[in-house]
């Protein structure tokens, strides 16, 4: 039957819109992207050209989240990637629902010359409804807001497994008429409370009675409110077409945030022998933790002053000082830390070359983070026409363990460490040629005192030197209508070292038929995709710190997820119908990503996204 209805549903959403606009005769030429509506992220928001166009395409469009989750949209994500220290500075944990959680850097701000609206919605097997909401308005030319919501509810195909996701975003720009100040600012609320099940008796999908967990949940709760201006400084300009405008030679920027994040977990039937430990109440398990951060952060930085006098122009600089105000309320913790980080960095204003450099450096003075550096250089260089790009990347960091690391406690897991800082070595070249959808690049890692849990889900450290090396080939091709979109990455971490457990290769392809059709009313794309990872012991999840977790006993990936998609696109209106884990059943069953938490099974899904400008 939910077959039958997605049919329906699908030849209604494909053919209704025909009619309603066939009679324009309009051609699809200019529909990938508009210029009408740009957005651009909280780093990119001073540089002008650095502004983005809505992509209106249907390339990918019917990968709405990622694989790697566990097994449920909303679910935490099992990174299959090198890890990576958080932002520098103070961190309480790594937060694996990261991937749907807003933040003021990942938050698109807009700009638009009319009211731009998308509405984006998603049904699919196991009453899965996905829907998002962007509308954004400038109240002025120079002032723009935007408010962005996402919801996720999902039941999911095992036992204990839903889902209910909420979050939101309130957004706002605005750049003075003489170029003198801009704010950027932000509102978010992220809101997560899924159930945990502890993963499935039997993984292999054979079975799926039984879970580990009866009655756990977990509740993650994110607000912060971000706000960040700039005033320049300089001469007014003698162009009269910009009356009072100033030409900024230099910039003051002050940053501050407000942060509160709360985490529950909740056991009210704990499964005997399901956690190694009990500190406190044998019959149930209520943990929370508490995280308020402040911030506030002055910078000043030299910009191009559009005179080009050589070096005593070219040299840019910047300097900063942040405060950081943490404090963490938990079981037999409650403390509070003051952080103090200075930073600076060094970058050419202009180029002749287009060549661009940049070198930066941050060090904490005081606080949980005293003693903490993190150093940066960055090297780009864009070839002929700007469509070739060449970066070269070096990092180094040397930082604190998360403060989980360090001091936990809870019903079931407690620990206080004195862990050294760890340090992360980075060397990073990549090149890309836009006109041939190439990319090619190269990435090598290496860790010293790298943190991890242990196989009891126990936080530890490893203090031996660990090296990781990957490489990444992305290539598109296309013959007459046919598409073959590639991805490939290949990882690999020398001398058998066991405290980092990646895939060694991770594979994805698109194979696609694409035509206009209907007179050139309609686009569209019907093909297949895959996603393979070699086999690997993956790590395990443990619900009750939301942290993965060493495990040697069962290992993970050697199977192919391999979809069937039709894409669809009438003007600012797309549909896409997607056969989710097509070949489930047909190529074994060992589809888990994470153990106990297999993939979903064959599903079916539908979409919808409606974009107006006006």
């Amino acid at each position: 039957m939910m077959l039958i209805s997605l049919k329906k549903t699908l030849f209604s959403l494909l053919f209704i819109p025909q009619f309603l606009f066939s009679g324009n005769n309009d051609s699809l030429n200019g529909l990938k992207k508009t210029p009408t509506t740009l957005f651009f992220h909280e780093n990119q928001f001073e540089f002008t050209d650095s502004t983005t166009s809505v992509d209106n395409s249907l390339n990918n469009f019917q990968n709405y989240l990622p694989r790697g989750h566990l097994g449920n949209s909303g679910l935490p994500y099992n990174n299959l990637f090198p890890p990576s220290t958080n932002n520098f500075g103070f961190n309480y944990s790594k937060n694996n629902y990261s991937t749907y959680f807003f933040s003021p850097q990942k938050i698109k701000f807009y700009n638009t010359r009319t009211p731009y609206t998308d509405l984006f919605y998603v049904i699919g097997s196991k009453k899965e409804q996905i829907f998002k909401m962007i509308f954004s308005y400038n109240v002025k030319k120079n002032w723009n807001v935007t408010a962005d919501f996402h919801r996720i509810r999902s039941d999911g195909f095992y036992p204990r497994q839903n889902t209910n996701d909420n979050f939101l975003a309130l957004s706002s720009n605005y750049k003075s008429n003489n170029n003198r100040y801009y704010f950027l600012t932000s509102i978010i609320y992220n809101s997560v409370k899924n159930a945990e099940n502890g993963g499935l008796l039997n993984d292999t999908v054979i079975s799926t009675t039984g879970t580990y967990l009866s009655d756990a949940k977990r509740t993650n709760i994110n607000k912060s409110v971000y706000f960040k201006q700039y005033l320049n400084l300089g001469p007014k300009s003698n162009d009269t077409s910009k009356l009072n405008s100033i030409i900024p030679e230099n910039r003051l920027i002050l940053t501050s945030m407000v942060e509160n994040t709360i985490l529950k977990y909740e056991d009210s039937s704990p499964t005997p022998g399901y956690y190694s430990n009990i500190y406190y109440d044998s019959t149930k398990t209520l943990d929370s933790v508490i995280n308020n951060k402040i911030e506030n952060e002055l910078a000043w930085r030299r910009l191009d002053n559009n005179k080009h006098r050589g070096f005593l122009d070219i040299l840019g600089s910047g300097f900063s000082i942040k405060h950081q105000f943490v404090s963490i309320k938990q079981n037999e913790i409650n403390i509070r830390y003051n952080n103090i980080i200075t930073g600076a960095e060094f970058y050419n204003t202009y180029t002749k070359n287009k060549f661009w450099w940049n070198v930066s450096g941050k060090y904490t003075l005081s606080g949980y983070n005293k003693n903490n550096y993190y150093t940066s250089a960055i090297l780009k260089k864009t070839i002929k026409d700007s469509l070739n790009l060449f970066i070269l990347k070096a990092e180094t960091k040397s930082q604190n363990p998360d403060f989980i690391y360090n001091h936990y406690s809870s019903n079931n897991f407690k620990w206080n460490n004195n862990f050294l800082q760890m340090q992360e070595s980075n060397l990073g070249i990549s090149f890309s040629a836009i006109k041939y959808n190439f990319s090619l690049g190269a990435n090598f890692v290496n860790y010293t005192n790298l943190l991890y849990y242990n196989y009891s889900a126990i936080a530890a450290q490893y203090k031996v030197p660990v090296s990781v090396i990957s490489v990444f080939l992305k290539k598109n091709f296309s013959l007459s209508n046919w598409h073959l979109n590639n991805k490939m990455i290949y990882q690999y971490v020398p001398g058998g070292i066991t405290v980092i457990r990646l895939p060694e290769f991770i594979l994805e392809h698109s194979l696609y038929y694409s035509s206009d059709v209907f007179k050139d009313a309609m686009k569209l794309q019907i093909g297949a995709s895959l996603f393979y990872t070699s086999a690997y012991y993956a790590n395990a999840y443990m619900p009750a710190t939301a942290q993965f977790y060493l495990q040697s006993d069962a290992k993970s990936g050697n199977y192919p997820f391999i979809d069937f998609f039709i894409n669809a696109q009438i003007k600012t209106v797309r549909v896409f119908f997607k056969i989710d884990h097509m070949n489930s059943g047909l190529s074994g069953n060992n589809y888990a990503l994470t153990p106990n938490y297999p993939m979903n099974t064959r599903a079916f899904k539908l979409g919808i996204s409606w974009r107006f400008f006006d």
